[in-house]
């Protein structure tokens, strides 16, 4: 047994016999028996948030399946993102589309304390002014911008740029952070590669004809038309004098400032199902949890009091309540599970953005330098643009483009179960067609540096297709089947061809192109400026991978649009059951997730302790 931690990297104290500490633990023979107040089912991102603020005055379960990696320097160095990491899990889709037919991808997911936030790339993105105010017009009143960024706020510390970080490029602006929060938000110390962020910046300015401008703050709400230097989700350890990951775990749970006696964390354990009765007022109540060793042995029963709060992600959120006989009654009952709650919404309107990432351009002998290359060190996306609809297509462009979603067909959505109803598909095509108008981003394009490479990505942004995320066994061990259905709406090709044509364009425009070798874009393999879009279509179709940005298969909007919980996050016809994950998220707002998902952390924890004040 763990009981609390300092700071990682060879720093690490186990203070056994503190009685004031949170205890972290695989080992089920030294927990309580009695009643926890609250069980939250997985310990990642939003999970661990949520856990912290509820076990100040309560006595909180967390349940995690994957393991306590405190002392993993592969999650706590941020320049080895993407090594090889016993948090990251891979699960391969179903068939997705091809330039051939179809094409298998792998899904990876953290699978630790701390989840995703352990093994994503840190980028501090936020929602947009206009992504919120399309997640509230679904019927969320309270999830808008001005409600919204408070508890975006509460849950971060953001690091001001120093003078040789603002001289490099970094800028900011203080009334939109918190100063305050667990989580440590920061420019990279030192500042990476200026001369390449200032190539990327004068190139982006130029293929735009000078629409993108340079953003004071690419959190402000409003980075649509925008570029900037980008921070991330680290902080600066004045101990080892290194950069280090402010993962979830090591933001909500390791650190002494925020130890809990009341909150007890269970690592290396299945939640199979979620216990359930019939309340006195027609509603369904969670009493608890069957909870296995992800080993295998003994099953074990965790009762809850007040509340059980799902957080087990986009991807397992809804295979656990589909266990738990939660879900789609039809579906359910071909699997020989009793349905106690027809939701035909659960593990629907799955979404995830698409990525253009096999991108590199070879770098010129001369440009290799530490203020290009970044002396080899690597942070993904130094420097981020937003170009709206009309930056990217232009006038003719953006009307055709408001045209395709104000009159798109659900036929296909509909017949793969992507969404319960045409009226849910066509509402979110308009939604997103409005958000497009005030400036939401259309693609986000990033620039990283590398030691023989300069790599420029892509990333859609508001994807239109739809997927499932199912169960077919009533094996807790078995991974769900994900059909994330990339790229069956013209809508989601436009944008991410417009996306490709950006990239060949960086590869010739000076200052960047003045980086690179003459034959980049043709070594690249990213078609020619002048390629037809039937080629660009063929290449994004065969090298696009997945965005791993997984949301909205439990959707907060209204269930008769195939919504899965309310604006409190309850789950629909339950008393006590409410979910705060990625899967509530109904839009693909957040162009990265991770500090989005913290404000739904903070404002669902402030939800369940008014709700506790008040009975």
């Amino acid at each position: 047994m763990r009981l609390t931690y300092c700071n990682p990297f060879f720093v690490l104290f186990t203070l056994v016999g503190l009685t004031q500490a949170t205890i972290i633990t695989n080992d089920t023979s030294i927990l309580k028996n009695a009643p926890y107040e609250y069980i939250i089912i997985g310990g990642g991102t939003t999970a661990l948030a949520v856990a912290n603020r509820l076990s100040v005055n309560h006595s909180v379960l967390v349940v995690e399946r994957g393991p306590d990696l405190v002392n993993d320097e592969i999650i706590n160095d941020p320049f080895d993102y993407g090594m090889p990491s016993p948090c990251f899990l891979q699960v391969d889709l179903t068939p997705q589309l091809g330039s051939n037919g179809t094409r298998i991808l792998p899904f990876t997911h953290g699978s630790c304390l701390g989840g995703g936030s352990s093994i994503n790339a840190m980028i501090g993105s936020r929602p947009t002014f206009a992504g919120m105010s399309a997640v509230e017009a679904l019927g969320n009143p309270g999830w808008g911008w001005n409600d919204f960024l408070p508890f975006m706020q509460k849950s971060e510390t953001f690091h001001p740029p120093n003078p040789s970080q603002l001289a490099g490029g970094a800028n900011y602006l203080a009334v939109v952070h918190g100063f305050e929060g667990p989580v440590e938000v920061s420019f990279s110390q030192p500042f990476l590669a200026p001369a390449f962020q200032n190539a990327a910046k004068n190139t982006t300015q130029t293929i735009f004809n000078g629409a993108v401008a340079l953003s004071p703050d690419m959190g402000d709400g409003f980075s649509g038309g925008h570029y900037s230097s980008y921070y991330f989700h680290i902080h600066f350890n004045e101990t080892l004098q290194v950069d280090r990951r402010s993962s979830s775990a090591w933001s909500y749970l390791y650190p002494q400032t925020q130890q809990r006696p009341g909150l007890t964390v269970l690592t290396g354990h299945l939640v199979d199902t979620i216990l359930t009765s019939h309340g006195t007022d027609g509603n369904i109540t969670a009493t608890g949890v069957l909870v296995e060793p992800i080993s295998g042995g003994t099953a074990l029963t965790f009762n809850a009091s007040r509340e059980v709060v799902l957080s087990a992600g986009a991807l397992y959120s809804p295979t656990i309540l589909q266990r738990s006989g939660i879900g789609n009654a039809t579906f359910l009952q071909t699997l020989g599970i009793k349905s106690i709650l027809d939701l035909p919404g659960v593990g629907a309107n799955f979404q995830d953005q698409t990525l253009l990432t096999n991108v590199s351009f070879p770098l010129s002998p001369s440009a290799n330098t530490t203020n290009i290359t970044a002396g080899g060190l690597n942070l993904l996306g130094l420097v981020i643009t937003h170009p709206t609809a009309i930056d990217t297509l232009g006038p003719n462009g953006t009307i055709t483009m408001d045209s395709m979603l104000r009159n798109i067909s659900a036929e296909h959505a509909l017949s793969v179960g992507g969404v319960v109803n045409a009226e849910a598909f066509t509402t979110h095509a308009t939604l997103t067609a409005d958000a497009y108008q005030i400036d939401h981003p259309f693609i986000e394009i990033f620039y990283t540096p590398g030691a023989k490479v300069l790599e420029v990505w892509a990333q859609s942004i508001l994807p239109l297709s739809r997927g499932t995320v199912r169960i077919n066994t009533t094996d807790p061990s078995a991974d769900p089947v994900i059909d994330a259905q990339y790229f069956t709406t013209e809508v989601d090709i436009e944008v991410m061809v417009a996306a490709a044509r950006r990239i060949s364009s960086i590869a010739v425009t000076p200052p960047f192109s003045d980086l690179l070798t003459p034959t980049a874009l043709e070594e690249s393999g990213v078609p020619q400026v002048g390629a037809t879009d039937e080629e660009v279509r063929q290449w994004v179709l065969s090298t696009y991978t997945p965005g791993i940005h997984a949301i909205a298969s439990n959707s907060m909007m209204p269930r008769e649009l195939g919504g899965v919980v309310s604006p409190q996050l309850l789950v629909y016809g339950t008393s006590n059951l409410r979910i705060a994950d990625a899967s509530i998220v109904p839009l693909s707002v957040f162009p990265h997730t991770t500090l989005g998902l913290y404000g739904v952390a903070e404002k669902a924890a402030d939800m369940i302790l008014q709700a506790a004040e008040n009975t």
